[in-house]
């Protein structure tokens, strides 16, 4: 609903009498200045069913306008408000939001008010604040939150490094001034807060609540009458543990609503734009240390299949002398276990065939010792089993040999890499270059357009040379690192500059656009020459002048003064605005998906007056070309782009996950990744392109909608040639018994009247009857099971009618409701309609049939013979379904009818757990296969 407008005095005339009057509700006339966009509209009528259960928790990208929703959301509520924002930058934006967009004054009225210490009608805090006011009240003093630190904690958990100040890792903001630390006043305020009856609680950006702020919001929410709760974010913790997740949703309450990146992309309210991967492989001096570790590991490896004493000690270990009598052990730790039978194969033992042959498992299923089952088998008996001699001195010699290898760390054995190996390519210097050759090629493309902020993780001051002229190169990535490098190697035409908390350098060549802006903020300039470079300064910094300069800065970058800016992820990752930015190099370790969407939302904003904006977010990894997947790093890219959405390289669609970049090859090769860089580069150069890209891929859908990824070998297929075999061999029988009958009684039938035919097609009507069912069986399965998202629909339908059963879905099941598309050897699947829970718990128990079975109490067995094999499958039931008898038979039933023969086990009696184990096994042998994953896209 909006609202009439009113004069200036008017409006602060009835703000006034309010106050005086103890206000109870907002002014009447209190209205958004501008037209809602159609996202925010659809928001916004649906709002009174959002808030029948006196709650609305939004996740809307960056730039999507979810503070003037929550404000509005407010007056609508209308009553006292307390909103909470993560930091000074954001809960100043809140007030400042206010006043300019519904106010419409020069200042903020009196009930109105950003310092906890003085509450009123509508209060703007820190979770900070609010966590220091609980601290000092309950007498243990304020702390700095050390655990929310919003990306040094993430940064540090990730990377491995610790925060250590020398380091250069920074805090996004100095505690603030409303910071309370004294029981008394902290009571006086806990008094004032309780007066004002507050009856909305807002809570923005409430994924940085780790643990002590959380309690703290938490407990102030409970000490609300049945507040309206209003939780709005950009960045829900998707990639946590599942104990923060739900942690997270006590709070905020399960999504209502979600506005997505190609709504506002097509909308003009996010420019069009395109994640890239440039990839690289560790230097030469890097890569040594490594190459030396695994040519020791293979050295080893043909030492232990020699090695008498494990040998002795596998074949003599009870799991292998008695496996029947250790089932349930067996069971625990299956890929132990397998372990220790796959080495016995590995070198010749005839006791592996007994062992496998016990639990029903076929010697072609025992996977081959590879890396990863030595691994198993060395950390299990070396330093988990206690029934292991493991005093023994030849098992002391072999740990002392790991771990004079560096192939052990936290009694775990690594033989492919190791976490300090893996450290390295996540922070090789390799990367330093790929920056380079990444600044180079968009200064050649957008010359004095170029608008560039990289980010990453630590500063590295001690990465400054000592002179001028000491023109070593930088072996570190962090802040310096890559201002040192850039400065290094460009021919004095690239305007670079560093942003970060503590450091700030500029260009000389900025400096008069630094002086004019300065002194129209007021800002005191106290600037110095580079020491070994003095084509540039460095600016002293003071906290009470920070931001000031931040946002000088900001304007001189955006007029161009400087055209490549360096910072930190902490200071820049959120609260900081320049739409200007046309290219984003994600220089940070973090696969964190909260950071990283904050990070590359800084990129995609809209600029005013240039429509023709187009932005480029490059990404970086550093491949290990031994390992088939290409390693840690390429995984953690992996971990950040399952929540990233944006176009998918070689289609017009939109959606998130790895899967998209087509960075995946059959071999990690020097120069299959050189090759994929120039390709890369080839089309970040047709950037232009991109308004006309997702304009097409925009149309062709209306919503983003969960969808599973799933391998085709992992789609169950029925066996319908079974059934088809079986009904034509009756029908033959019976056809072929007829003739012979028919000769046999009556001789005459080969010369009598009666055509020979006419016989033959008597026969085969009769045949026909007792034949037809199975044939009609075998060629219904084809029809409905021809092809593979056929095949998935029919499986996803079996998953989604017995959830339905149970209750938990709530659209009743229809032919349309599973959607499944063929991707040329994967498969996808989602599911129409329902909620974002509906979906993700659908989605959920379909992946959980799909992959390797784990240890659910009730699987479906599978087989089929063809000659002298038999085919054996096994399918975990969906953890929901899992738990009730009656559920799990409504969904073995529903599979007979729709995929075919299965029998259902139940695997907590000693018949059913040997069946489990078997098929345990059989995942064992494909966990390091790839497995289904989840992403979002555009439908």
């Amino acid at each position: 609903m909006l609202y009439g407008t009113m004069e200036e005095n008017e409006i602060l005339a009835a703000y006034h009498a309010g106050r005086r009057r103890h206000m109870k509700q907002f002014p009447s006339n209190i209205s958004f200045r501008y037209p809602w966009r159609s996202y925010q509209k659809r928001i916004l009528d649906e709002l009174d069913h959002h808030l029948k259960n006196r709650h609305l928790h939004l996740v809307a990208p960056p730039g999507s306008g979810k503070t003037v929703l929550g404000l509005e959301v407010m007056l609508r509520v209308n009553g006292p408000t307390f909103i909470v924002a993560p930091t000074l930058t954001i809960k100043n934006q809140w007030a400042d939001r206010f006043r300019d967009l519904f106010l419409q004054t020069g200042e903020l009225p009196e009930w109105v008010s950003t310092n906890l210490k003085k509450p009123a009608f509508v209060t703007i805090t820190t979770y900070q604040a609010l966590h220091s006011l609980y601290k000092a009240d309950d007498g243990t003093g304020a702390d700095d939150g050390t655990e929310e630190g919003v990306a040094e904690g993430l940064h540090s958990r990730e990377s491995g490094e610790g925060q250590v100040s020398g380091s250069g890792t920074e805090r996004e903001e100095s505690p603030e001034a409303e910071e309370i630390r004294d029981t008394g006043e902290a009571g006086s305020i806990m008094e004032a807060l309780n007066r004002l009856s507050f009856t909305t609680l807002i809570l923005d950006e409430a994924h940085h609540l780790r643990s002590s702020w959380w309690k703290s919001t938490l407990h102030f929410r409970s000490g609300l009458r049945q507040p309206t709760v209003i939780a709005l974010t950009a960045t829900p913790p998707y990639d946590v543990q599942q104990t923060e997740w739900q942690r997270y949703i006590e709070l905020c309450g399960p999504i209502d609503a979600e506005i997505s990146v190609p709504e506002l992309v097509r909308e003009s309210e996010l420019c069009p734009h395109q994640d890239y991967v440039y990839l690289s492989v560790p230097e030469k001096e890097e890569y040594e240390p490594l190459h030396k570790f695994r040519t020791s590991v293979r050295e080893l490896r043909q030492e232990l299949l020699q090695h008498a004493v494990l040998r002795e000690s596998v074949e003599s270990h009870p799991w292998i002398a008695e496996t029947e009598k250790h089932m349930e052990e067996i069971l625990s730790t299956p890929s132990c276990y397998s372990s220790m039978v796959i080495y016995l194969k590995a070198i010749g033992h005839p006791e592996w065939e007994r062992s496998a042959s016990v639990l029903g498992v076929e010697g072609e299923t025992v996977p081959a010792l590879s890396d990863e089952w030595l691994e198993e088998l060395l950390t299990w008996l070396l330093y988990k089993e206690e029934r292991m001699d493991t005093g023994r001195e030849e098992f002391a010699e072999l740990r002392r040999r790991l771990k004079g290898m560096g192939a052990v760390e936290k009694r775990k054995v690594y033989l492919r890499s190791t976490p300090e190996f893996d450290k390295m390519f996540v922070q090789s210097v390799s990367k330093l270059r790929s920056i380079q050759n990444i600044v180079s090629f968009e200064q050649s493309v957008l010359k004095e357009n170029l608008r560039m902020v990289i980010l990453t993780d630590y500063i590295r001051k001690e990465a400054f040379p000592k002179k001028n002229g000491d023109g070593k190169l930088p072996s570190r990535l962090g802040v310096v690192p890559i201002f040192e490098i850039l400065r290094l190697r460009s021919d004095g035409d690239l305007a670079l500059g560093i942003l970060t908390g503590s450091l700030v350098v500029l260009p000389v060549s900025a400096m008069p656009l630094v002086r004019v802006e300065a002194e129209k903020a007021g800002v005191p300039l106290d600037c110095k020459p580079l020491p070994h470079d003095d084509r540039y300064v460095t600016a002293e910094l003071k906290d009470s002048d920070r931001s000031a300069l931040v946002a000088v800065i900001t304007k001189v970058f955006s007029q161009g003064g400087i055209k490549v800016l360096v910072g930190t992820a902490a200071l820049l990752g959120e609260g900081w605005d320049a739409p200007c930015i046309n290219s984003l190099i994600m220089a940070s370790y973090v696969g964190s998906f909260m950071l990283s969407n904050q990070m590359r939302g800084r990129a995609i904003r809209t600029e005013k007056g240039n429509a023709d904006k187009t932005a480029a977010i490059w990404h970086l990894a550093c491949l290990d070309t031994a390992q088939e997947e290409g390693g840690r790093d390429l995984d953690s890219l992996g971990r950040r782009f399952r929540s990233l959405v944006g176009l998918a390289v070689h289609r017009e669609t939109i959606e998130t996950g790895i899967g998209r970049m087509d960075t995946l090859m059959d071999k990690y090769t020097a120069e299959a990744i050189e090759a994929k860089n120039q390709e890369t580069f080839d089309r970040a150069r047709n950037r232009h392109l991109l308004h006309e890209r997702w304009k097409k891929a925009v149309v062709l859908h209306d919503h983003m909608t969960e969808e599973l990824v799933a391998d085709g070998r992992q789609v169950p297929r029925p066996y319908y040639f079974a059934h088809t075999i079986k009904g034509l061999l009756i029908w033959g029988g019976i056809v072929f018994s007829t003739l012979l009958l028919d000769t046999l009684l009556t001789p005459e039938v080969l010369f009598g009247d009666c055509p020979f035919w006419m016989k033959l097609l008597l026969a085969m009507l009769v045949g026909i009857i007792p034949a037809g069912r199975p044939v009609f069986k075998g060629i219904s399965m084809y029809v409905k099971h021809q092809s593979l998202e056929s095949s998935i629909r029919e499986v996803g339908q079996v998953v989604y009618e017995t959830l339905y059963h149970m209750k938990l879905l709530e659209p009743e099941p229809n032919k349309h409701r599973i959607q499944a598309e063929d991707n040329g050897g994967t498969v996808v699947c989602w599911m129409e309609g329902g909620t974002t829970q509906e979906k993700t718990l659908f989605l959920n128990s379909l992946q959980q049939v799909l992959e390797p079975v784990k240890n659910p109490r009730y699987l479906l067995y599978r087989e089929s013979r063809s000659g002298l094999l038999t085919r054996k499958d096994f399918h975990a039931l969906p953890e929901p379904i899992d738990r009730k008898k009656e559920d799990a038979e409504r969904f073995a039933a529903l599979w007979r009818k729709k995929i075919g023969p299965a029998e259902l086990v139940y695997t907590r009696t000693t018949e059913g757990r040997k069946i489990l184990l078997t098929a345990r096994l059989k995942a064992m042998s494909a966990r390091f296969s790839d497995k289904s994953e989840r992403i979002s896209a555009w439908r």
